[in-house]
This record gives C-alpha cells, structure tokens and sequence, in this order.
C-alpha cells in the first residue's frame, strides 16, 4: 500500500475518532442538562403546589384546593397530583388520566430512570390542624424523552457531516503528506543511477521535517553530482593518460625488439656470440613481457570507453583454443613443459563475438599458465559444449591459488599471493573479466587435478 493511502487512511480513522467521540460527547452533555433542568423544573414546582396546599388546608378550605389541583393538572401538563395525611390516607388526587390509580409512585428514581415516564417528587407540607402530611407530583417525562430524541436525530445528522468533512479533509492532509514524501522515492532511486542528471527539489516553505529532508536531499545530490563529475573527469584524464604512455612506449618498444632480433641473427651460432646469445634470449623475453603488458593496458582502456562489443561474428573456440595451444607450444617445449589440447574430434563450438578479443583472453590464460608452470610440468588446453553453452579451461600444475585470494584476483592491479603473480601487473586478468562480461559470459577458476589452478570461461552458443 502507498505511503499516501495509509497516512490518508491513519488521518482517516483519527478524525474519525475524535470527530465520533465530540459528537458522542455532545449529545450526552445536552441530555444531562435537559434532565437537570427538568428536575429543577419539578421541585419548583413542588415548592408552590406545597406553599398552595399548605394555605389552603389552614384555612380548611379542601374543596377549593381539589379544584385549583384539577386547574394545575390541565394547565401544567402534571400527571399526577396527590396530597397524603400522616398515616397516608389520599385526602386529594388528580390525574390526567384514570390509568394511573394502579400504578405505584416512585419517588426518588433520576428522571432518566424512571420505568413507566411519570417522574415523582415528593416532600413533607402541613396540613393545618392536622398533623403534616405530603405531597406528591408526577411529571410525564415522554414529552422530555421525544425532544431530546428529535435533538439526538439532529445532532447525529450534523455529526454525519462534520464526520465527512472531518475524514475528507484528514484524507486530503493524509494524501498531501504522503505526496511530499512519495515524490522523493523516484528521485533517491534516479540519484545512484544517473548522478550528474539531478535536478534539485522545490523546498516547502512549511518548515516541517519533510521540507528539512527535501533541502538535506537536495545537498547531498548536489554533493554527490559534483563528485561524480569530478570523477569523471579524473577517469577521463588518467585514460588518456595511460592511452598517451601506451602509444608512447610501444614505439621504442619495437625499436629495442627489432634490435634484439637483429643482433641474434647476426650473432648467429658463432662461438664468439654463445654468451650473448642467453642475454639476448632474456632481452626478447622481457621485450615481450612488456608488449603484453603495455597491449593489456592499451586493451582495457579501449573497453572502458565504450559499451557493448565493436565487432561480432560467429566464432569457434575450439579454432581458437587450438590455434593458441599451437602458438604456445613452442614456447613451452623450449620450458621443458608439456602443453596438452584437449579438443574431441569434431567439436564446433561457435559463439557469436569479437574473434580478436577472445583470442587476447584464450591467450591471456594459457600465457599466465605458462608462466607458472615449473619445468617438467603440465599445461592443459580443454573445450566442451554443454547445455547450450561453450566452456573453455586452461589448466596448469603451479602452486594453485588459495581459496582467499579468488573472488579479487580477476581486479586490476591485484597481486595478493607473491607466489604467484597473476599476470604482468594484474591486467591480464580484469581484461579477460571484461571481455567474457561484454560477451554474456562468466569466468572463473578452481583447483586443478593434482595441483595447480584452473582457469575457465563460459559463453552462450550460437
């Protein structure tokens, strides 16, 4: 449920409450009075019908007040009029209506109490020469009852509509709340997204805590947008930077490559130049040691600035793998490794990709492999297809790489274990990650039979 519904809701049902309990609260107030106001009626009326039978009975006179009792009944809307002697003998009765001569006065019952709507009040008046006796009046409570009924009927339908007013305006002020904070939730999920698109927010002038988080999100967009921007730019710079040395080092690279070429030829195997020749060997191997590692920082900057792949076509792995294992076989030979492609008679393992960059990270393995593998060692090239994918694995019997190190060695620049580098300065690795991503694929590694590590990457088929 939206953040606008419930607080609407929560609104709601609180002034629902308070509107229901005002007006609960009303009507009993209006009661009350209205019932102390006609108790107080009574007992002034009480008051001057004893004063009246009082004076009469001292001048003796009862028939005249049996009269004026029958004059009070017909024009003060009493019920019942009684007046007693000492040993509760009726020496006069009124009634308004016959029915009443059974019924059995109750005085002393609240008014709102009362079983049969006749409220009795009675006290003590003297009788003249006779001993004091009592007086009692009965008071229809019927007519009491149907006008604060008909004020019950009119006060509950004023509360039907202060309770609509009140649940509409609690869910206008219910749903603005929740607007003001559900307006932000599209824009803190956009922030981390796109940073350097933020637009600040209108800020309320209420002053209340929304309008406090609206003005801190506000700051820490426009915090966050100039950091971003400023990174990058500083990513920008340090990739024309490294493109800038890239290109810069590979021309005297090919200059001091081609010189060590040169003198091996012209040392040849003469005696003379046999102690040159290692050196020159050495030369060439760490010539070539460079050109990799300056082609892996070349490479990575090419796919950090640009999404997706440059070029795809239909390429087969299993070429690839074998095309690699060729190409390196000469180089472990010359180690005294043995270097194993495992490829079954008629595999195809066609994938849909740039040909250039998965041949770079078939490369990349098998060169790391080499690499460290100790002479007499073993270096496995290996491709299957299975459930509608192509795997490759590089397999080597180094030192292996311990479980720890395995979840950061495809980072750049990561060299946790001295004994064993992961290649030139950690870039041959995050490239290979790169490319498998940018091809839908996943890499990984694992331990290899008996010892040492196995390199692996899978990519849908085509």
């Amino acid at each position: 449920m939206r953040l606008s519904v419930r607080l609407a809701l929560v609104f709601s049902v609180f002034g629902l409450a308070i509107a229901a309990g005002l007006l609960t609260y009303h009507v009993r107030v209006i009661r009350r009075e209205a019932y102390s106001r006609a108790e107080a009626m009574a007992s002034d009326t009480l008051t001057a019908v004893r004063a009246l039978v009082a004076a009469q009975a001292k001048a003796g006179r009862f028939r005249e007040l049996d009269s004026d009792l029958a004059a009070l009944i017909r024009q003060a809307g009493i019920a019942v009029v009684e007046v007693r002697d000492r040993r509760d003998r009726v020496l006069v009765r009124r009634l308004d209506d016959p029915r009443w001569l059974s019924r059995a006065p109750h005085p002393g019952i609240p008014i709102q109490s009362v079983p049969d709507g006749i409220y009795d009040v009675k006290a003590g008046v003297p009788l003249g020469t006779r001993r004091p006796g009592t007086v009692l009046l009965g008071f229809h409570t019927a007519g009491l009852e149907a006008r604060l009924a008909e004020i019950g009927a009119r006060a509950v339908q004023w509360g039907v509509t202060a309770l609509l007013g009140v649940v509409i305006t609690a869910w206008l002020m219910g749903a603005w709340f929740g607007w003001r904070i559900e307006r932000l939730v599209p824009r803190f999920e956009a922030l981390p997204r796109d940073p350097e698109r933020f637009r600040p927010l209108r800020v309320d002038d209420a002053g209340d805590e929304v309008a406090r988080l609206v003005a801190a999100f506000n700051r820490l967009g426009g915090i966050l947008k100039d950091e971003t921007r400023r990174r990058r730019e500083l990513e920008l710079e340090k990739r024309e930077l490294s493109a800038m040395l890239v290109h810069d080092l590979k021309t005297p690279l090919t200059v001091v490559r081609s010189g060590v070429t040169l003198l091996q030829e012209q040392l040849g195997d003469t005696k003379a130049g046999a102690g040159c020749k290692r050196t020159l060997e050495l030369l060439d191997m760490s010539t070539d040691r460079l050109r990799r590692m300056v082609e892996d920082v070349l490479q990575l900057a090419r796919m950090e600035e640009v999404e997706g792949l440059r070029e795809t076509k239909s390429v087969d792995l299993a070429v690839l793998a074998a095309a690699a294992g060729k190409d390196f076989g000469l180089i472990a030979a010359d180690r005294k490794q043995k270097l194993v492609v495992d490829i079954p008679p008629g595999t195809e393992a066609r994938v849909v990709g740039d040909a250039a960059l998965l041949r770079r990270v078939v490369d990349n393995l098998v060169n790391n492999a080499v690499e460290h593998t100790p002479a007499q060692g073993a270096v496995a090239i290996s491709v299957r297809t299975e459930a509608g994918q192509a795997k490759v694995c590089v397999s080597d019997s180094g030192p292996g790489i311990p479980p720890e190190a395995r979840p950061e060695i495809f980072r750049k620049f990561f060299q946790k274990d001295l004994k064993r580098h992961v290649g030139n300065v950690g870039l041959g690795l995050a490239f290979c990650l790169k490319a498998v991503q940018r091809h839908g694929g996943v890499i990984g590694v694992e331990d290899a039979e008996p010892h040492g590590a196995r390199f692996f990457f899978r990519l849908p088929l085509a």
